[in-house]
């Protein structure tokens, strides 16, 4: 194998940076809001998050088998899986100091006398189960995370001093979506990854270093061919950086034809009556590459 086809592959266009992106609550037993569609007044967007971000983390037990003869795991399965939730708030209006504490909503009062709120505190808070969405977005591309049912079970400490922000820092955990979500999708899933078409087709592989559009084969179909005959077809492909190699990658072309690396198939059909099935790959000039299977009828 050539040096070249080792390193083939990497898609510097699906690289992503969570450059900006927001979180949400809503009440638990809605349904997940598609990724195309705006949130509706029933989701509360929790504000300006530090510059930390979100964090996304696992707790995990692992259960590794040892049979008497070996000294070494056999296998391995992850046997407890519970996600966390990581991120500071950084708009501390009162509602959200509330959640923070744990005091529910209805326990904030009006302060006639002086126009604002207050609650009180309980020994021991109650933090009540609720969905979270979690959107990331990297340009065009848009990444969003719901989780059915999540709940706050970890708080930092509430730091007050005049060189940082003053900031709530709380962590979710997840759990599996339970009977609120009887008859949906949802139930029994703990999150629905969602990820729009750009983020998508980004995945693709690429060309690129700099985020163009990914390589790929346009050509959807090549003309049949006739016993004794000249035949001539074109191999096209889009994207990547100009200046494209075509080559087989899978599968023998029919007896008599040949592919030009410029994607040009010609020749005189040297063969009987038969249908090859072939993959043909293209390279760009910087050596990253696309496929495609396609079919060539020999009447």
């Amino acid at each position: 194998m050539a040096i070249s086809d080792v390193l083939t592959g990497f898609n510097a266009g699906a690289a992503r940076v969570a450059l900006t992106g927001a979180v949400r609550t809503a009440p638990i037993g809605l349904e997940m809001k598609p990724i195309g569609e705006k949130y509706g007044d029933e989701y509360t967007n929790l504000g300006y998050i530090s510059p930390d971000g979100v964090e996304i983390s696992f707790d995990e037990d692992k259960q590794e088998y040892i049979p008497w003869q070996e000294v070494s795991a056999i296998r391995t399965d992850i046997t407890k899986a519970a996600k966390a939730i990581k991120f500071t708030l950084w708009e501390t209006d009162p509602a959200k100091i509330a959640m923070f504490l744990g005091v529910p909503a209805d326990q904030i009062e009006d302060i006639a006398s002086e126009g604002g709120v207050a609650f009180w505190e309980e020994g021991l808070p109650v933090f009540e189960l609720q969905q979270l969405h979690v959107d990331m977005v990297d340009g065009d591309k848009h990444n969003r995370v719901s989780f059915p049912s999540a709940k706050i079970t970890e708080r930092g400490a509430l730091v007050m001093k005049k060189d940082d922000i003053f900031g709530l820092e709380v962590t979710f955990t997840t759990f599996p979506a339970g009977a609120e979500y009887e008859g949906t999708p949802a139930r029994g899933k703990t999150a629905y990854w969602q990820f729009n078409k750009a983020f998508a087709e980004a995945a693709d592989v690429s060309t690129s270093v700099d985020g163009v559009a990914p390589l790929r084969v346009t050509t959807e179909s090549l003309p049949a061919g006739t016993q004794s005959e000249e035949y001539s077809g074109k191999l096209d492909a889009t994207g990547g950086t100009p200046g494209y190699t075509w080559t087989v990658s899978d599968g023998t072309l029919p007896q008599g034809i040949e592919l030009d690396t410029n994607g040009t198939l010609s020749g005189t059909v040297d063969s009987s009556a038969e249908t090859q099935t072939v993959t043909f790959k293209v390279e760009d000039s910087k050596k990253l590459p696309a496929t495609k299977q396609l079919t060539i009828t020999i009447n």
